[in-house]
């Protein structure tokens, strides 16, 4: 293989791993969907705190509306049984209000015990939701972390990648390299193939064989038929697997 079609293998493969390594930087989890998360979880939040503030107040309201009732009927009670009272009809309005009295306070109390009930449930599930809150937030925060030193990793190799990028291409020929390009630019990335059967590994067209032998003699600027791209012999360009 010649030196400059070496030169040009490392220039495309440069290309590649450059480009593996921006859409490694792309592809990572910034956090967006829990932050969504989280507003959704907050909203949730603030509606079911206001539901629990109305819900006490109520429940306080209906408590202290039962203790003026049952204090009433107390002492409606006393002055109906202290034998103070002897005339008939004052007796029976008496009973009579005792008797609305406690219908009212059971009434009233059915109401409290309901209020505090839901109240009960209304606070577990407000908790639940707190919990989860905390949860994704400390789940945010890793992966935040994790975003932050990983972008920079990758940032870092692509840059140093491609200043490499730029000390080989200048030792290229100018017209070779204008047209490997040209055609990267049309291609998908990959400008360059490797050829390592009688197959061109970028459309997978079958290579005459006399071209194959030019190809395995290493000579300069050979091209496939079908899809235009140069090739050169010898092992794969393929871009590696992203880390994490």
């Amino acid at each position: 293989m010649s030196e400059q079609l070496a030169l040009l293998c490392q220039v495309q493969e440069a290309d590649l791993e450059i480009a593996r390594l921006k859409a490694a930087l792309s592809g990572l989890d910034t956090g967006e969907a829990l932050r969504g998360e989280i507003a959704g979880l907050e909203e949730e939040l603030a509606a079911l705190r206001r539901q629990v503030e109305a819900l006490e107040v109520d429940h306080l309201d209906r408590t202290l509306e039962l203790d003026t009732l049952t204090e009433k009927k107390s002492r409606f009670e006393t002055q109906l049984y202290s034998g103070r009272v002897s005339n008939p009809r004052q007796l029976t309005d008496l009973q009579e209000e005792v008797s609305m009295l406690k219908r009212e306070g059971d009434r009233v109390e059915t109401r409290v015990i309901e209020l505090m009930l839901e109240l009960e449930q209304q606070r577990e599930t407000l908790a639940a939701r707190e919990a989860e809150l905390a949860e994704t937030q400390a789940r945010l925060q890793e992966t935040e972390g994790k975003f932050q030193k990983t972008s920079k990793r990758l940032q870092s190799e692509a840059a140093e990648l491609g200043e490499k990028r730029k000390k080989l291409a200048a030792q290229v020929n100018g017209q070779l390299l204008k047209r490997y390009e040209s055609i990267r630019a049309s291609k998908g990335n990959l400008g360059l193939a490797r050829v390592t059967e009688q197959t061109c590994p970028g459309c997978r067209v079958a290579i005459p064989s006399e071209r194959l032998k030019a190809i395995k003699a290493g000579r300069l600027g050979e091209t496939c038929d079908n899809c235009g791209r140069l090739l050169a012999w010898g092992g794969v360009i393929a871009p590696s697997e992203p880390e994490e």
